[in-house]
Protein backbone atom coordinates (compact mmCIF):
# COMPACT_ATOMS: atom_id res chain seq x y z
CA UNK A 1 0.00 0.00 0.00
CA UNK A 2 2.84 2.64 0.80
CA UNK A 3 4.04 2.22 -3.07
CA UNK A 4 0.49 3.20 -4.18
CA UNK A 5 0.71 6.77 -1.62
CA UNK A 6 4.34 6.97 -2.79
CA UNK A 7 3.32 6.66 -6.75
CA UNK A 8 0.03 9.38 -5.71
CA UNK A 9 2.55 11.92 -3.61
CA UNK A 10 4.84 11.92 -7.08
CA UNK A 11 1.89 12.23 -9.60
CA UNK A 12 -0.42 14.65 -7.27
CA UNK A 13 -0.22 17.83 -9.93
CA UNK A 14 -0.59 15.26 -13.03
CA UNK A 15 -3.88 13.83 -11.37
CA UNK A 16 -5.23 17.21 -10.02
CA UNK A 17 -5.38 18.38 -13.77
CA UNK A 18 -6.59 15.12 -15.23
CA UNK A 19 -9.71 15.35 -12.43
CA UNK A 20 -10.24 18.96 -13.39
CA UNK A 21 -10.63 18.02 -16.74
CA UNK A 22 -12.94 15.33 -15.88
CA UNK A 23 -15.31 16.95 -13.83
CA UNK A 24 -15.29 19.94 -16.58
CA UNK A 25 -15.91 17.26 -19.00
CA UNK A 26 -18.93 15.58 -17.60
CA UNK A 27 -19.74 18.97 -16.06
CA UNK A 28 -21.09 19.91 -19.32
CA UNK A 29 -22.37 16.62 -20.02
CA UNK A 30 -24.75 17.03 -17.02
CA UNK A 31 -26.13 20.52 -18.19
CA UNK A 32 -26.77 18.87 -21.23
CA UNK A 33 -28.72 16.50 -20.15
CA UNK A 34 -30.85 18.51 -17.95
CA UNK A 35 -31.76 20.86 -20.29
CA UNK A 36 -32.77 17.48 -22.77
CA UNK A 37 -34.74 16.04 -19.99
CA UNK A 38 -36.67 19.54 -19.37
CA UNK A 39 -37.16 19.99 -23.32
CA UNK A 40 -37.84 15.88 -23.87
CA UNK A 41 -41.71 14.85 -25.02
CA UNK A 42 -41.10 11.28 -25.64
CA UNK A 43 -40.51 8.36 -24.22
CA UNK A 44 -37.04 8.17 -25.70
CA UNK A 45 -36.16 11.24 -25.47
CA UNK A 46 -36.22 10.81 -22.02
CA UNK A 47 -34.56 7.74 -21.59
CA UNK A 48 -31.64 8.79 -23.23
CA UNK A 49 -31.39 12.14 -20.91
CA UNK A 50 -31.75 9.70 -18.02
CA UNK A 51 -28.93 7.77 -19.08
CA UNK A 52 -26.68 10.64 -20.46
CA UNK A 53 -27.11 12.33 -16.95
CA UNK A 54 -26.65 9.15 -14.78
CA UNK A 55 -23.54 8.76 -16.54
CA UNK A 56 -21.99 11.98 -16.19
CA UNK A 57 -22.97 12.14 -12.34
CA UNK A 58 -20.99 8.65 -12.10
CA UNK A 59 -17.95 10.26 -13.59
CA UNK A 60 -18.40 13.63 -11.70
CA UNK A 61 -18.43 11.84 -8.25
CA UNK A 62 -15.79 9.55 -9.48
CA UNK A 63 -13.10 12.71 -10.41
CA UNK A 64 -14.18 14.44 -7.66
CA UNK A 65 -13.42 10.72 -5.17
CA UNK A 66 -10.04 10.69 -6.71
CA UNK A 67 -8.93 14.26 -6.04
CA UNK A 68 -10.26 13.77 -2.76
CA UNK A 69 -7.95 11.12 -2.35
CA UNK A 70 -5.04 12.59 -3.52
CA UNK A 71 -5.82 15.34 -0.98
CA UNK A 72 -6.21 13.25 1.73
CA UNK A 73 -3.16 11.62 0.81
CA UNK A 74 -0.99 14.77 0.88
CA UNK A 75 -2.77 15.86 4.31
CA UNK A 76 -2.69 12.99 6.34
CA UNK A 77 -0.98 10.00 4.68
CA UNK A 78 2.36 11.70 3.68
CA UNK A 79 3.47 13.10 7.01
CA UNK A 80 3.68 9.41 8.62
CA UNK A 81 5.51 7.76 5.68
CA UNK A 82 9.14 7.15 6.31
CA UNK A 83 11.71 9.60 4.78
CA UNK A 84 13.33 7.16 2.42
CA UNK A 85 9.82 6.07 0.76
CA UNK A 86 9.96 9.84 -0.36
CA UNK A 87 13.10 10.41 -1.57
CA UNK A 88 13.25 10.62 -5.68
CA UNK A 89 14.05 7.92 -7.40
CA UNK A 90 17.17 6.64 -9.14
CA UNK A 91 17.69 7.80 -11.99
CA UNK A 92 17.74 4.61 -14.88
CA UNK A 93 21.18 4.73 -16.37
CA UNK A 94 21.79 6.06 -20.63
CA UNK A 95 23.13 3.08 -22.05
CA UNK A 96 24.21 5.03 -24.66
CA UNK A 97 26.23 7.02 -22.23
CA UNK A 98 27.14 4.23 -20.23
CA UNK A 99 30.16 1.65 -21.18
CA UNK A 100 29.98 -1.77 -21.06
CA UNK A 101 32.13 -4.28 -20.19
CA UNK A 102 32.90 -6.47 -22.84
CA UNK A 103 30.58 -9.82 -22.89
CA UNK A 104 31.83 -12.66 -20.86
CA UNK A 105 32.59 -15.36 -22.89
CA UNK A 106 29.86 -18.97 -22.69
CA UNK A 107 33.13 -21.31 -22.07
CA UNK A 108 36.63 -21.82 -22.01
CA UNK A 109 38.54 -20.33 -24.90
CA UNK A 110 40.12 -23.13 -26.64
CA UNK A 111 43.97 -22.22 -26.50
CA UNK A 112 45.71 -23.27 -29.68
CA UNK A 113 49.39 -23.18 -30.23
CA UNK A 114 50.94 -20.49 -32.79
CA UNK A 115 50.70 -21.34 -36.17
CA UNK A 116 54.34 -22.31 -37.03
CA UNK A 117 56.34 -19.77 -39.45
CA UNK A 118 56.86 -21.11 -42.90
CA UNK A 119 60.09 -21.69 -44.12
CA UNK A 120 61.44 -19.10 -46.45
CA UNK A 121 62.89 -20.76 -48.83
CA UNK A 122 65.62 -18.37 -50.86
CA UNK A 123 65.35 -17.49 -54.23
CA UNK A 124 66.99 -18.90 -56.95
CA UNK A 125 68.53 -16.63 -59.49
CA UNK A 126 68.74 -17.55 -62.92
CA UNK A 127 72.01 -17.48 -65.19
CA UNK A 128 72.02 -15.06 -67.75
CA UNK A 129 73.45 -15.16 -71.29
CA UNK A 130 76.97 -13.68 -71.47
CA UNK A 131 77.81 -10.19 -72.66
CA UNK A 132 73.97 -8.98 -72.26
CA UNK A 133 72.96 -5.38 -71.11
CA UNK A 134 73.02 -4.70 -66.97
CA UNK A 135 74.02 -8.54 -66.34
CA UNK A 136 75.18 -9.84 -62.86
CA UNK A 137 78.49 -10.67 -62.23
CA UNK A 138 79.08 -14.53 -62.70
CA UNK A 139 77.96 -16.56 -59.46
CA UNK A 140 80.21 -19.49 -57.66
CA UNK A 141 78.71 -21.93 -59.51
CA UNK A 142 79.24 -24.31 -55.75
CA UNK A 143 76.77 -21.76 -54.15
CA UNK A 144 74.47 -21.74 -57.06
CA UNK A 145 74.36 -25.78 -56.87
CA UNK A 146 74.35 -25.65 -53.33
CA UNK A 147 70.64 -23.22 -53.25
CA UNK A 148 69.28 -25.21 -56.23
CA UNK A 149 69.43 -29.03 -55.06
CA UNK A 150 70.09 -31.77 -57.12
CA UNK A 151 69.85 -30.67 -60.53
CA UNK A 152 66.94 -32.36 -63.11
CA UNK A 153 67.87 -34.90 -66.22
CA UNK A 154 65.41 -33.20 -68.49
CA UNK A 155 65.85 -29.50 -67.86
CA UNK A 156 66.01 -26.92 -66.04
CA UNK A 157 64.23 -26.44 -62.82
CA UNK A 158 60.60 -25.06 -63.31
CA UNK A 159 60.42 -21.69 -61.81
CA UNK A 160 57.04 -19.46 -61.20
CA UNK A 161 56.42 -15.91 -62.16
CA UNK A 162 60.04 -14.17 -61.19
CA UNK A 163 59.52 -9.92 -60.99
CA UNK A 164 56.48 -9.96 -63.30
CA UNK A 165 54.62 -7.05 -62.94
CA UNK A 166 51.89 -4.58 -64.74
CA UNK A 167 54.58 -3.38 -66.94
CA UNK A 168 56.06 -6.71 -67.28
CA UNK A 169 54.62 -9.82 -68.58
CA UNK A 170 53.20 -12.78 -70.75
CA UNK A 171 50.23 -13.49 -70.74
CA UNK A 172 50.24 -15.84 -73.38
CA UNK A 173 51.44 -18.73 -73.34
CA UNK A 174 50.55 -18.81 -69.14
CA UNK A 175 52.71 -20.30 -67.34
CA UNK A 176 52.81 -23.99 -66.62
CA UNK A 177 51.13 -24.82 -70.06
CA UNK A 178 51.73 -27.29 -72.90
CA UNK A 179 52.85 -26.03 -76.08
CA UNK A 180 53.83 -27.45 -79.61
CA UNK A 181 54.85 -25.97 -82.93
CA UNK A 182 54.18 -22.29 -83.72
CA UNK A 183 54.50 -20.80 -80.52
CA UNK A 184 52.82 -16.69 -80.61
CA UNK A 185 53.95 -14.66 -77.47
CA UNK A 186 51.31 -11.77 -76.14
CA UNK A 187 51.78 -9.93 -73.00
CA UNK A 188 53.51 -6.08 -72.03
CA UNK A 189 56.49 -4.92 -72.34
CA UNK A 190 55.87 -1.12 -71.37
CA UNK A 191 57.82 -0.43 -68.65
CA UNK A 192 59.52 3.50 -67.85
CA UNK A 193 62.07 4.82 -70.13
CA UNK A 194 61.57 1.90 -72.55
CA UNK A 195 64.28 1.14 -74.59
CA UNK A 196 63.72 -2.37 -76.04
CA UNK A 197 62.75 -5.65 -74.85
CA UNK A 198 63.64 -9.37 -76.10
CA UNK A 199 62.43 -13.06 -75.66
CA UNK A 200 64.92 -16.27 -74.86
CA UNK A 201 64.42 -19.19 -73.95
CA UNK A 202 66.24 -22.12 -71.66
CA UNK A 203 65.75 -26.07 -71.70
CA UNK A 204 66.81 -29.28 -73.13
CA UNK A 205 67.61 -27.94 -76.54
CA UNK A 206 69.95 -25.14 -75.47
CA UNK A 207 72.20 -27.19 -72.94
CA UNK A 208 71.02 -24.72 -70.23
CA UNK A 209 71.88 -21.38 -71.22
CA UNK A 210 69.56 -18.62 -72.86
CA UNK A 211 69.04 -18.52 -76.30
CA UNK A 212 67.25 -15.74 -78.05
CA UNK A 213 63.92 -16.35 -79.41
CA UNK A 214 63.18 -13.49 -82.12
CA UNK A 215 66.49 -13.23 -83.05
CA UNK A 216 66.69 -9.30 -82.21
CA UNK A 217 65.29 -6.91 -79.61
CA UNK A 218 62.18 -5.40 -80.22
CA UNK A 219 62.50 -1.10 -79.78
CA UNK A 220 58.82 -0.46 -79.60
CA UNK A 221 56.87 -1.09 -76.57
CA UNK A 222 53.95 -3.35 -76.38
CA UNK A 223 50.96 -3.16 -73.93
CA UNK A 224 48.57 -6.31 -73.47
CA UNK A 225 49.14 -6.97 -77.19
CA UNK A 226 51.70 -9.57 -79.64
CA UNK A 227 55.15 -9.40 -78.81
CA UNK A 228 56.20 -11.83 -81.45
CA UNK A 229 56.24 -15.85 -82.50
CA UNK A 230 58.78 -18.38 -83.29
CA UNK A 231 58.29 -21.80 -84.45
CA UNK A 232 59.44 -24.79 -82.32
CA UNK A 233 58.62 -27.65 -84.01
CA UNK A 234 62.25 -29.25 -84.54
CA UNK A 235 63.02 -28.81 -80.82
CA UNK A 236 63.72 -30.90 -78.20
CA UNK A 237 60.38 -32.11 -75.69
CA UNK A 238 60.62 -31.16 -71.91
CA UNK A 239 60.02 -28.18 -69.82
CA UNK A 240 61.48 -24.64 -70.89
CA UNK A 241 62.10 -21.14 -68.87
CA UNK A 242 61.00 -18.18 -71.03
CA UNK A 243 62.33 -15.19 -70.03
CA UNK A 244 61.05 -11.23 -71.27
CA UNK A 245 63.93 -8.98 -70.46
CA UNK A 246 63.30 -5.20 -70.68
CA UNK A 247 65.98 -2.45 -71.07
CA UNK A 248 65.95 0.98 -70.93
CA UNK A 249 66.80 3.67 -72.86
CA UNK A 250 70.31 4.03 -71.67
CA UNK A 251 70.97 0.46 -72.06
CA UNK A 252 69.94 -0.58 -68.40
CA UNK A 253 68.50 -3.59 -67.38
CA UNK A 254 65.04 -2.66 -66.28
CA UNK A 255 63.51 -5.96 -65.06
CA UNK A 256 62.82 -9.97 -66.24
CA UNK A 257 59.19 -11.92 -65.90
CA UNK A 258 60.51 -15.57 -66.14
CA UNK A 259 57.49 -17.83 -66.88
CA UNK A 260 58.09 -22.55 -67.11
CA UNK A 261 56.28 -24.33 -70.16
CA UNK A 262 56.39 -27.37 -71.73
CA UNK A 263 57.24 -28.41 -75.20
CA UNK A 264 55.35 -30.84 -76.84
CA UNK A 265 55.67 -31.61 -80.33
Amino acid sequence: MERVYVFILRNDFLIYIICFLGVFWYGSQFLQARRTLERAMFGLERERGTQKRNTAVFFLLLFAGIAGLVYYVNISIAPTLPADLLKPPTPTPNIFATPLSSPTPLGTAEIRPPEPTPVLVPTITLASQPGGPGEPAETNPEATAELAGPPTPSGPTPTPFVDCTVDLNISQPANGSVVSGLINFSGTADTPNFGYFSLEANGPETNGSWASLLGRNIEQPVRDSFLGNVNLSEWGNGPYLLRLTAVDANDNLTGQCVIQVTLEN
